[in-house]
């Protein structure tokens, strides 16, 4: 651990107004009495806790998604090196981990923890309902960013005392092993718990879309409880004691986990949230904070714009273009302005389970034929838009929207035994997606295998670019009770599956080198060192 906390002893807390500047500027050392004792440097501080997770914006595709197989990992369309590997093409070793540091998420961790310390205790300058929604703030976003590690990297370093702030520094007191899969996803449990708990003492109206709030928490407490039902975490048949072991095996109406996931998840039915009408209106500037977003991350172009000019086409070179059926497009159809080089592209066979009357591939891509020989697309979620002769991608990226609600329904049901209550859950995603054409495509409930991959598809179409169908080829599974990532048929256009049973320690990441060089109690995930195949 010692090359993260060298990391957060030299970063320093960073604040903003939420969503108005990033101007950014220590304001105060953050360890210090003196600055806990007023709401607005209390306010100040969750504010700056929001700006980290900003920062962290490509995060959940980055570990959601890249490894899904979908992103092409050696040259676009256009002839132009892509950004991913070894991510996208899955050839992770200890030696090649794609991320390094944990993400570095430890010292977003350790703001966080700081917080918890300065508050979670008797203070008068706050109102208990104040206090309590802050709190829920706090423990929600710990156990979000202790969830991406968990579902990464198993079991990991917990770390719950802001240590670095407290004076001097002994390096050998900073290091610290990796907690048990178990142990880990337990603390995210009592995070998750005590985020609602203090939520329900609070104003849960407090926050806005932009904030952690209640609702965020109810989403995550579902997926946590989910993945607890589904996931294994450890290796198959390692004995190795400490792993999480998925509670559900079978069909089971009384599974506590899964039923724990709906009554979170319930909690956010007929509440302010519901699908827009028309699902290309999600990804416009006019939709930021439309009723069907539950969080987001704001983008603003007077402060910050994100990554999206990475997922279009070159302006320069897409002169020869036409559409699918060969009518020449002019030099800018999108009227980008600038953008490119195009560093990230979804592959044609991914693109192809669309259906043509489903109304997310056109909302979603942007299809094209480049000189005459080679398809391809540019995905459109983070177009942002043009202003005064200038684009800017500043779209919002969305970290929980209402849809996934809906199909996060539909998996419980199906694990609960009510198949036609899942199939209810996924057509109210489909009816939006197909309008007037929904009921040739209506879902007929199946059987729990036939659910599951109808789910999957499901997502796959609804969420692309938003960071889920890695964790979902994880989690839902096949008809022999294995998950997705083992099963060719999800391996869209390959007669492989992503990975074979023999790789099964590949669905967690290696940690790379230079952490386990900086703590000797850290030790690699299991599998990934050549001597340790276990």
């Amino acid at each position: 651990m010692k090359k993260i906390f060298y990391s957060i002893l030299l970063s320093g807390m960073m604040v903003l107004s939420a969503c108005d500047a990033l101007d950014l500027s220590p304001e105060d050392y953050y360890g210090s009495n003196d600055f806990w004792n007023q709401k607005s440097q209390v306010e100040m501080f969750m504010t700056g806790i929001h700006a980290d997770l900003r920062d962290k914006y490509q995060m959940p595709v980055t570990l959601g998604e890249f490894r899904s197989e979908i992103l092409i990992s050696d040259v676009t369309s256009m002839g132009e090196g892509v950004y991913g590997p070894p991510m996208t093409n899955n050839l992770l070793t200890k030696d090649n981990t794609g991320v390094d540091d944990w993400y570095e998420v430890y010292p977003n961790i350790m703001h966080i923890n700081l917080f918890i310390r300065n508050v979670d205790k008797e203070i008068d300058y706050m109102t208990g309902m104040e206090k309590s929604f802050y709190l829920g703030q706090a423990y929600g976003l710990r156990a979000y960013y202790y969830f991406y590690l968990y579902r990464t990297f198993g079991g990991v370093p917990l770390e719950t005392e802001p240590k670095v702030t407290e004076g001097s520094i002994d390096i050998t007191q900073l290091y610290k092993a990796r907690s048990t899969p178990e142990e880990t996803l337990e603390f995210i449990k009592e995070d998750i718990n005590k985020s609602e708990a203090f939520f329900n003492e609070s104003d849960k109206k407090m926050s806005d879309q932009y904030e952690w709030s209640y609702y965020a928490t109810e989403l995550l407490k579902a997926k946590i409880y989910m993945w607890s039902a589904k996931v294994t975490t450890g290796l198959p048949d390692d004995d190795i004691a400490g792993d999480h072991i998925a509670t559900l095996t079978a069909v089971d109406p009384n599974n506590s986990d899964l039923l724990t996931a709906k009554k979170a998840l319930l909690n956010l039915v007929n509440q302010q949230f519901e699908l827009l009408p028309n699902f290309a209106d999600l990804w416009t500037p006019e939709g930021k904070k439309n009723k069907e977003i539950i969080f987001a991350l704001c983008f603003n172009k007077n402060e910050l714009t994100n990554w999206g000019a990475n997922w279009f086409y070159n302006v320069a070179l897409f002169t020869n273009a036409t559409d699918l059926d060969g009518n020449k497009y002019g030099p800018d159809p999108l009227k980008l302005l600038t953008a490119g080089p195009l560093r990230y592209e979804y592959k044609v066979p991914f693109i192809e389970i669309y259906d043509k009357e489903d109304t997310r591939l056109d909302a979603t891509f942007f299809q094209y034929m480049f000189e005459g020989k080679t398809r391809g697309a540019c995905w459109k979620k983070l177009m942002g838009h043009t202003d005064g002769g200038t684009h800017y991608y500043d779209s919002d990226v969305p970290v929980y929207r209402y849809a996934d609600v809906l199909l996060m329904l539909a998996e419980c049901e199906n694990g609960l035994g009510a198949p036609d209550k899942c199939a209810a859950y996924i057509n109210e995603v489909r009816k939006r997606a197909y309008g007037d054409k929904f009921e040739q495509h209506k879902y007929i409930a199946g059987d729990y295998a036939d659910n599951e991959w109808a789910i999957l598809q499901e997502r796959d179409k609804e969420f692309v670019g938003e960071g889920s169908r890695w964790f979902d080829l994880l989690r839902l599974r096949d008809s022999n009770g294995k998950p997705f990532v083992f099963s060719v048929k999800a391996h869209y256009g390959s007669s492989l599956p992503i990975l074979t049973e023999d790789k099964a320690y590949m669905m967690l990441w290696p940690v790379n080198v230079e952490v386990l060089n900086g703590d000797p109690e850290i030790k690699q995930t299991p599998g990934m060192n050549n001597s340790e195949i276990i």
